[in-house]
């Protein structure tokens, strides 16, 4: 992998992986010209994407000349328009691998007028992923000497992480929840019922990465709990804790240092009305509508990546009722159970609207009440605040 920012390369760094003979191996990979339209050159475009985001990530050059796995020029190619091409080369890897990747492209501009392209391939923790353009089905991995069909035993450890990924997120949480239904919290907090929002990069229990945190204390306005004005903060064993609300708290964020944000709020869940404890509707949805975003700015900041598991978790809710109407609290039937746990959505991109995202865990809140939906979102996931 070219050892620069994806956004930042140039030609200056293809003639430098030349002069300093980087070989084509585990992370790289030339290629004189671009896949053309044939199926033979689909098939290998979408095999060595897949290779490298079932292994380590990497990236594949275009317009550079080789030996034997080693670049010696960078020749460029000839394009009306990069960005159709590009456009082109997205459309093959949209239809032909499962599931997709995530990667990024970027053309650059070489002497003489030619273009070379660099797509860079992310390595991927909800693979492994198979080429399946029109009757292709294989799975491919990448070593030192390049790509290669992956055989039975590679296939089941591939599997066998991602699922070991996926058990250990939810294992965490469930430690979590546990915890903060006893009011084990990072900082002594209210015991109320609890807004729960956890957002869990993938990669921070595949590759178990160690972020650092020191920008937060130094600048806690990167990442203020949720429905504060005042706050404090703390490092502490996992990362730091920005709190506020009072004494003892009754809002927080703890930001791990492996990327994982927990963000718990303990003031809003439930309100007393007429004798009846209820769910103010529109105050707590829009609690968290609003703040998934700073979470989503927070995790760029460090440099986490995604896929994110985005897990919504109310605790306390034992006979809580909705207000469906702000004006008049029309109520709903009492929830019967103590704690709502809702399934884990997967974010494949940081720009995915925040509605699209929650809607369907706020349904489920609803659906435990009684009723079909929430009445804050239309049913594209966009915000519609009654009045």
């Amino acid at each position: 992998m070219i050892p620069r920012p994806f956004e930042a390369i140039t030609e200056d760094d293809l003639l430098a992986v030349i002069a300093n003979a980087v070989s084509e191996g585990r992370t790289i990979d030339y290629k004189r010209e671009l896949p053309g339209n044939s199926d033979g050159d689909k098939k290998e475009f979408l095999a060595d994407v897949s290779s490298f985001a079932n292994t380590s990530g990497g990236d594949l050059v275009f317009g550079m000349d080789e030996v034997e796995g080693l670049p010696t020029q960078v020749i460029g190619f000839q394009s009306a328009n990069a960005d159709l091409e590009i456009q082109r080369l997205d459309s093959i890897l949209a239809s032909g691998l499962d599931p997709r990747i995530r990667h990024v492209a970027k053309v650059i501009s070489c002497q003489g007028g030619a273009k070379a392209l660099v797509i860079r391939v992310e390595r991927s923790w909800i693979g492994p992923h198979r080429v399946i353009f029109k009757g292709h089905d294989k799975f491919y991995g990448r070593n030192s000497a390049g790509k290669y069909s992956l055989d039975v035993n590679q296939l089941r450890s591939a599997f066998t992480l991602s699922s070991t990924v996926t058990e250990r997120i939810r294992a965490f949480r469930a430690d979590r929840i546990i915890a903060l239904s006893h009011n084990d919290t990072p900082v002594p907090f209210v015991d109320d019922p609890k807004i729960v929002l956890h957002c869990i990069p993938v990669e921070s229990f595949a590759g178990q990465p160690q972020y650092d945190v020191l920008p937060f204390k130094q600048n806690p306005l990167l990442l203020r709990p949720m429905e504060s004005t005042s706050f404090d903060r703390r490092l502490n064993l996992e990362g730091i804790v920005i709190f506020g609300g009072g004494s003892p708290a009754r809002t927080y964020t703890q930001l791990y240092r492996t990327g994982v944000i927990e963000a718990v709020q303990g003031s809003v869940l439930a309100s007393e009305y007429n004798g009846k404890t209820l769910i103010p509707s529109v105050a707590y949805e829009r609690y968290v509508f609003n703040y998934l975003p700073d979470c989503f700015r927070a995790l760029q900041q460090i440099g986490a990546n995604v896929p994110v598991a985005v897990a919504l978790t109310l605790i306390g809710t034992r006979d809580l009722v909705m207000a469906v109407d702000r004006l008049s609290f029309e109520v709903s039937y009492p929830i019967k159970e103590n704690m709502l746990i809702l399934p884990e959505v997967i974010v494949q991109e940081f720009s995915t609207p925040p509605g699209k995202i929650l809607k369907p865990l706020f349904d489920l809140v609803w659906n435990a009440c009684g009723l079909s939906n929430s009445k804050n979102f239309d049913a594209d996931g966009n915000w519609v605040e009654r009045r």
